[in-house]
Parts: structure tokens; sequence; C-alpha cells
């Protein structure tokens, strides 16, 4: 498969986080901006790891200094949360919301970033600052509901797990889309916008498909970050979220995902 036209980006959270992101923005866990109430989900062990490990020039540091997100849904980790495998704390998958953002916005936002061709913490993957080098990732793995490595591709699920790193400050109009599991989570997070955000435009509701609804904010949203934080080209921290879709994703493979975020 060759480089999608579009690269879309993936980062899981709990639904509790949303509150706090919504108002800064996606802060690593040592700056002075970070959610001081954020919950953890996956992997605790990682974020040790990260501290430890290297991040490549220019951008440098280690990864616990970048925000990562995954180049597709429905994630090896993912699996583990909403099932509780290998001693992973279980979370019911309505409590686990998607932040989907691309790599054409965080270019545009001025965002430092790097990315790999497999999980980081794996000794088999390779950091890439060039974008020229996003042809060496394997998007058939990254974009198939199919992980587990076998002899047929011993790194697949590996593979699966291509990161992009962005460095220190994610902007909360850097997300696009939110996914969630299911209604009631939508409720949730329609709930947790309307009081944090003030909405220009109408909603537009559509059917994408049998397992999946869309709903769509049409005009831009607009809210001013308390405290005022400052953007990566500078000025004040007034966040335009061009357009806001919330989906559920549940049940839907990756390529049906893809599908409606290209519209």
């Amino acid at each position: 498969m060759a480089v999608p036209v579009n690269i879309w980006l993936y980062r899981i959270t709990h639904i509790a986080n949303l509150e706090y992101d919504l108002l800064h923005g996606l802060h690593i866990a040592k700056s002075s901006n970070a959610n001081p109430h954020y919950l953890q989900i996956g992997d605790s062990s990682l974020i040790t790891y990260r501290k430890e490990i290297a991040a490549p020039d220019p951008s440098g540091g280690t990864l616990s200094d970048y925000i990562p997100f995954y180049f597709g849904p429905r994630s090896p980790m993912l699996f583990q949360i909403a099932s509780g495998w290998e001693d992973i704390r279980k979370y019911p998958q309505e409590e686990i919301i998607y932040y989907i953002s691309s790599l054409k916005l965080i270019k545009s936002s001025g965002l430092q970033y790097f990315f790999t061709d497999g999980h980081a913490r794996s000794r088999t993957s390779t950091a890439y600052t060039n974008d020229d080098d996003l042809k060496k990732l394997d998007w058939d793995v990254i974009y198939s509901p199919i992980w587990k490595s076998d002899e047929s591709d011993l790194r697949r699920k590996e593979k699966k797990q291509s990161e992009l790193f962005v460095k220190r400050h994610v902007p909360i109009h850097c997300i696009q889309h939110i996914g969630v599991y299911n209604q009631t989570a939508e409720q949730k997070v329609l709930s947790l916008s309307s009081s944090r955000i003030s909405v220009f435009g109408s909603y537009i509701i559509t059917s994408a498909s049998k397992l999946l609804s869309a709903l769509s904010i049409s005009g831009r949203t607009r809210f001013q970050s308390s405290p005022p934080l400052p953007q990566p080209k500078g000025g004040n921290a007034m966040d335009l979220m061009p357009a806001s879709l919330i989906f559920i994703l549940r049940s839907c493979k990756p390529d049906i995902i893809q599908s409606i975020l290209e519209g």
C-alpha cells in the first residue's frame, strides 16, 4: 500500500481527561501546564521507558518530551485496556475516546515531530524525521484489523503500532475529530464540549453506515484557554477548531474509519 494522501493520527485517552484537554490542549507529563488530575490508561511501565529512550535529532530529547499518536486505529494497546490483558488495568471501552488529528495539521501548526516504523519501545523499530521515509512504514499492517505476529510476519504487532511523536504540546485546534464507543459516550462528550466551548454554526446529523453514526459541527469552534498559553506560531492562545466530528467507532474496521474521515 502506498503512503496515504491524508495521514490521520490517533491517540486514545480516558474520557475523564477531555474537559481539561478542551481548555488547555495536550501536554507532556512534566509540563507546568499538564493536567494535575490526568487519568493514565495503558501500560504504566512505558512512562519509565520513555524517559530512557532517546528521540532522534533535530527534535532531540527523550520520548517523555513527546505526545504519541498511532498512525492507525484499533491498536493492540486498546485491546489490552479493554480486556485487561497482560495485567493492564481494565477500563470499559465506553470510557475510552480517540483524539484524531492529521499529519497535515501538525505540520501546518509548526509543531516538531518524528515517527517510527513500529512501536517506539521495540528495538526493531526505526525512528525517522524526514517525511520521505513515510514510505518505509507498512501501511497495510497499520490499517489492518489483524495484528497478531506469526511466521509470515514476526513484526506485524510492532508495525501495527507505528507512531508519530509531537514535541511538548498539541493545541486543541489540532484535534479534528473525537471518536467514541457508543451513544452514551457520545452524549457525555457533547455535554462536556458544550459546557466548555462556544459553538458557531449548526449541528448536522449524518448517517455513515449501519455501524457508525456521525455528528458534524459546521462552522468554527472557539474558546479562550485559561490561563493563556503560547501557540506554536506565537501570539495569544485563542484556538480555532475548524470542524469537529464526533463519531462512533464500535465494531468499525480501520478501513471504514479511514473512509469516514475522508468524507
